[in-house]
């Protein structure tokens, strides 16, 4: 009897690898606690916790212009980055599994090599490519920044996707007299479909958080949300700001919960 309750003692490995997942936790979920909290002051000052609640913030939020046209810009560019990174995440990690052509790892190191690169090198160099071009400060600047930024995270997913899958699949659709565009598009897309889905979850959420590269080549007209948030703490430091965020926040815990319920793809 006492070795079977000293066997039901946790050990202490385990109590301790509890205690560090809560401290991990804690630290990951305090600063969204004060952001959300601060939200909701009734002053003209960020404070946690705050001295009365009001929403008078989230109407300042909503009934802005500029903050109205944020949201306007970092959505239009949400559904122009995610369609053209899933496709050419699609399209090249596919082509870097499977492909066999002289030069395939020069090919993925290519693609992959915004990641390695600090983002303010990159925007430096957008930055004297699309000025002479006339076209820095448009959606047409933003919206090839961003795929820049977000296309190897989307490729490293779809990657990963088409390497857990089995090639003789294809090579059973093929020996059945499928051609290669048909066994693409009718075996091997829908294998590889959730890492083109998480690839432009991920787009997602590096393009509506980007501001390095933002910075460089945005303008009057294309100031996203997270270019007037870094504004709004810069320059004039008020609850405004924390609810933006707050709102981006639930947009995007909202797009996770939607995608996990109503697909087949798991985020986590």
């Amino acid at each position: 009897m006492a070795r079977s309750r000293l066997r039901r003692r946790p050990s202490l490995s385990r109590v301790l690898s509890r205690a560090a997942a809560f401290v991990i936790l804690l630290f990951l979920v305090a600063p969204l606690v004060v952001l959300i909290g601060s939200s909701f002051s009734a002053t003209a000052s960020v404070s946690f916790p705050p001295s009365g609640f009001s929403l008078r913030w989230y109407e300042y939020v909503f009934t802005s212009a500029q903050w109205r046209d944020s949201f306007l810009a970092s959505g239009l560019l949400v559904l122009l980055v995610v369609p053209t990174v899933a496709t050419l995440a699609a399209l090249g990690g596919y082509a870097v599994v499977r492909g066999t052509f002289p030069g395939r790892g020069a090919v993925s190191a290519f693609l992959l090599s915004p990641l390695l690169i600090p983002e303010v090198m990159i925007g430096l160099g957008l930055l004297s490519s699309l000025q002479p071009l006339g076209i820095r400060g448009t959606v047409a600047s933003m919206w090839i920044a961003h795929s820049l930024v977000c296309l190897p995270f989307a490729m490293r997913s779809v990657i990963i996707a088409v390497s857990g899958t089995d090639p003789r699949v294809e090579l059973a659709a093929a020996s059945l007299g499928a051609s290669r565009v048909r066994v693409f598009l009718t075996v091997s897309l829908p294998m590889m479909a959730p890492g083109i889905v998480s690839g432009a979850v991920l787009a997602t959420v590096v393009s509506l958080g980007e501001v390095a590269v933002s910075a460089f080549v945005s303008g009057p007209t294309t100031t996203t949300i997270p270019l007037r948030i870094f504004s709004a703490v810069q320059y004039q430091l008020d609850p405004s700001a924390a609810a933006a965020s707050t709102i981006l926040i639930v947009l995007s815990a909202t797009a996770m919960v939607l995608l996990d319920r109503f697909s087949k793809v798991r985020i986590a």
